[in-house]
């Protein structure tokens, strides 16, 4: 059996042993609110119930990086520019931009944000507006205000830009024009896996602690990759949700329609960049048999 082992690591020079470990630290999509089930499944089960709890992925997506568990060095490097969000993480945010909704990740959800890698992704839509009616505020201000503390490209989900959605007071459409790109979310796929295949995939950070990542439908081969392990995990599992794979065609033309329709305008054509998410579950909470997938 060859040796997985480097035990020369500790004689590595320190600048280079820290660089190594800022390497493993994951690029994370950093959610500033909990995906709903009803909200990403058109129907329930014949139960009512879902075919997944899908506030479980967000949880697993804000947990400490794995780096921050294996030695003192390591954890420090983690918490160079990382680290659960402070209590007055919010105390510079403008009076205008609050939000505040019953999806909301509070300070007491001990999320990890990392401000040198992480991008702001915003759940929140008119949809879930339809559904709850108990928001406050703009959740566009909130996600504009967001994505200037941390370095990545803001998301949103594509269903901002269908049909009648603009009509809430408090909603602040001018924030599209405060940032120059976003990525809009037009296809969601979960995929029920364990820890350890989602890390040896490659797919979810170098140690698959990054378990929701956003791919521009433009990147055709990661996008393939993504769909293949899904493909192949949901046969593994027996799930019975399963999943459609979406051209990245129609999606491009579907966002450009629905922007062009409810905007009337071409003016965010430019800004605005479909992409499609991928979430890992650990749970198996979609699979027809009842054993748990070791971690």
């Amino acid at each position: 059996m060859a040796e997985k082992s480097f035990h020369l690591f500790p004689w590595l020079p320190t600048e280079l042993r820290l660089e190594i470990w800022r390497l493993c630290l994951p690029s994370r999509v950093w959610e500033v609110d909990f995906p709903t089930d009803e909200a990403l499944y058109p129907e329930p089960n014949s139960d009512d119930s879902y075919p997944c709890n899908v506030i479980s992925t967000a949880k697993l997506n804000g947990l400490p990086p794995v780096i921050t568990r294996v030695c003192q060095e390591s954890h420090n490097v983690a918490h160079e520019s990382g680290g659960v969000v402070p209590d007055d993480f919010y105390d510079d945010l403008p009076d205008g931009d609050g939000f505040v909704s019953f999806s909301s990740v509070g300070i007491a959800d001990d999320f990890w944000l990392d401000t040198k890698r992480d991008s702001a992704h915003l759940n929140w839509n008119p949809l879930y507006q339809a559904i709850y009616q108990n928001s406050a505020g703009s959740a566009l201000a909130l996600l504009t205000w967001q994505c200037r503390q941390v370095v990545g490209r803001p998301s949103i989900m594509g269903d901002w830009f269908e049909g009648g959605r603009f009509d809430q007071k408090e909603e602040r459409f001018d924030v599209f024009d405060q940032v120059p790109s976003w990525w809009v979310v037009m296809h969601v796929v979960i995929i029920h896996t364990s820890f350890r295949d989602a890390a040896r995939s490659g797919l979810f950070g170098l140690l698959g602690d990054a378990s929701v990542q956003i791919v521009s439908v433009s990147d055709e081969e990661k996008i393939k990759a993504f769909y293949d392990f899904a493909d192949e995990r949901d046969r593994q599992t027996s799930t019975v949700e399963g999943f459609q794979r979406v051209s990245s065609e129609a999606l491009k033309q579907k966002l450009k329609a629905d922007i062009i329709k409810e905007m009337r305008s071409e003016n965010l054509l430019s800004k605005m960049h479909p992409a499609i998410m991928f979430r890992v579950c650990t749970l198996r909470c979609n699979s027809s048999r009842k054993e748990g997938l070791s971690s």
